[in-house]
């Protein structure tokens, strides 16, 4: 299977199950993003970790990361790169107006979260870092 419909694949699959902190919300997103092009097996690790957005953040702290780019850095083993470098499918993290992380991924000239509300495109004014995957 190509990139294009492996991320299709991925992203049709997470975003069509109702957002909920733990197992399908954008952190989740990102992991599977992760699993399907890079070879990794991020959500099976971090299955039933948390349940609320306190809960994930304790869970962060509690495994020495103080950030998500401090996290997939060290999961992914590279170093963030640039937002205007991110390629299709390439995770992303975001930083929305409210101040928060959100884990994205790079649809080319947007980027898509999953939120509470709902997925979410964002531009390039939002990404913070990204990780090339695959």
């Amino acid at each position: 299977m190509n990139r294009f419909r492996i991320v299709e694949a991925t992203l049709t699959r997470e975003l069509s199950t109702p957002y909920a902190y733990g197992p399908a919300d954008c952190f989740h997103l990102g992991c599977a993003m992760a699993d399907a092009l890079h070879g990794v097996s991020l959500v099976e690790k971090y299955r039933g970790a948390y349940r609320t957005l306190p809960g994930a953040q304790r869970a962060l702290r509690r495994r020495g990361f103080s950030s998500l780019v401090d996290f997939f850095a060290a999961e992914l083993g590279q170093e963030p790169a640039g937002g205007a470098s991110a390629r299709f499918g390439d995770l992303v993290i975001l930083r929305l107006a409210d101040g928060a992380e959100h884990v994205g991924i790079c649809l080319g000239l947007r980027f898509i979260t999953k939120t509470e509300k709902g997925r979410s495109d964002r531009g390039l004014s939002d990404v913070i870092a990204t990780f090339h995957l695959g």
